[in-house]
């Protein structure tokens, strides 16, 4: 059964989320265009195990947000309201895109609240993506400044695009010292170069890297039984919500 909850933040702003199942929890956070719908080949599956905790980030999907200024740690400080109104000790976080970049800066923030990482597609900053996913995403911002001085809805849709050239800021010394347990997710053919998903990989002192194949952004719409299969492998190595 879904349960859905609309919770409003210390700014106003309301962050709508959806609740499956039972177990220990499991929050999954979208990409920079997405919704909780991205995860809806994901969520049938994992609900049978997890507690799962669907987000949307402020100003997407179903979620408001009255700030003036978007960027990751502002996001992450809603991530953590969200965990202590549900009086929650530990969760396990699977992020995808910009909510894999979401995963990450909150994971080096708040480490005690997790229990273990999922990062599919995750970049540190603009740089760590391919030449081509640049190039194109200039273009795209170039278009959106145009056409936000004519159009709201581009000028909302704008607004968060510039979390794409954000850079995070990441202390890798830190990070090597947590030692949860973290998966690493690619494609082959993903937007982020595979030498920064090396690098995470390198950094963390127990993780996994899994670069799939003929795999592109996308990993979990265009493959979603071969994901799942490495996300419940994963959790059921490292949690006790899952009997496979």
């Amino acid at each position: 059964m879904k349960h859905v909850h609309h919770y409003t933040l210390h700014d106003g702003s309301t962050i709508y989320y959806e609740c499956y199942g039972n177990g220990e929890p499991l929050f999954l956070l979208h990409g920079n265009g997405g919704s909780t719908l991205y995860f809806k080949k994901q969520i049938n599956l994992l609900k049978k195990y997890y507690k799962v905790y669907a987000i949307d980030s402020r100003g997407r999907g179903n979620s408001t947000d009255k700030a003036k200024h978007i960027n990751y740690n502002l996001m992450v400080d809603d991530l953590l309201e969200i965990i202590q109104h549900e009086n929650l000790q530990k969760i396990n976080l699977l992020g995808f895109s910009d909510g894999a970049n979401l995963a990450l800066v909150f994971a080096e923030k708040y480490p005690n609240y997790i229990n273990s990482l999922i990062l599919n597609a995750a970049n540190g900053s603009f740089n760590d993506l391919t030449s081509f996913s640049k190039w194109r995403f200039n273009l795209t911002n170039k278009f959106l400044k145009f056409g936000e001085k004519y159009h709201q809805k581009l000028k909302k849709y704008s607004h968060y695009f510039n979390l794409v050239f954000a850079n995070l800021h990441l202390n890798y010394q830190k990070l090597a010292k947590l030692k949860f347990p973290v998966l690493i997710l690619v494609g082959e053919y993903d937007i982020v170069k595979q030498s920064f998903s090396e690098k995470l990989a390198q950094t963390f002192p127990n993780a996994k890297l899994i670069i799939e194949p003929n795999v592109g952004h996308t990993f979990a719409l265009e493959r979603p039984n071969v994901y799942n299969k490495y996300i419940l492998a994963f959790l059921n190595k490292n949690t006790k919500g899952a009997t496979l």
